[in-house]
């Protein structure tokens, strides 16, 4: 045996396996972690909801707009209708079948209970699909700002 010299043997080929054991391991410790802290992440409130009777939502033109003004008014397409009438009259307004679902206006200040029991008379009609009608805040222009001229 000589010193300095190389093995004249070819070493074995490179290892083209990749060992997912460890990758394995990790991940289900990660998963272990993440289902035992994922309750402790979030915050209960106690609220006082109100209860409405309403049956189970179910997904089912021109969709009828229901709306609640300031002072509490329900109206149905401007037209003004009691609470207790809604259900029937949004099942005449689904007889036409052009109308899939029903849009809701309701003003800022209404109270939560109100529209929770308007939601609950939409339930009871055909027309289950509720959209939330909501208007977006309008962009605010700084008041030290001059307009740019080009």
């Amino acid at each position: 045996m000589a010193f300095g010299e190389f093995d004249p043997a070819p070493s074995s080929p490179p290892m083209s396996d990749i060992n997912v054991t460890p990758l394995v391991d990790v991940m289900l410790v990660l998963l272990v972690i993440f289902i035992i802290t994922a309750p402790l992440m979030t915050g209960a409130l106690q609220l006082a909801l109100p209860q409405v009777q309403a049956p189970a939502s179910q997904t089912s033109g021109t969709a009828p707009v229901v709306t609640i003004d300031s002072h509490g008014q329900l109206m149905l397409d401007n037209q003004p209708l009691p609470v207790s009438q809604l259900a029937a009259a949004l099942n005449l307004r689904s007889s036409d079948g052009a109308s899939t679902e029903v849009q809701l206006r309701v003003d800022q200040t209404v109270p939560y209970g109100q529209v929770a029991e308007v939601m609950a008379e939409i339930q009871k009609s055909e027309l289950r699909s509720v959209a939330l009608v909501v208007q977006t805040p309008a962009p605010k222009i700084p008041a030290s700002s001059s307009p740019q001229r080009h």
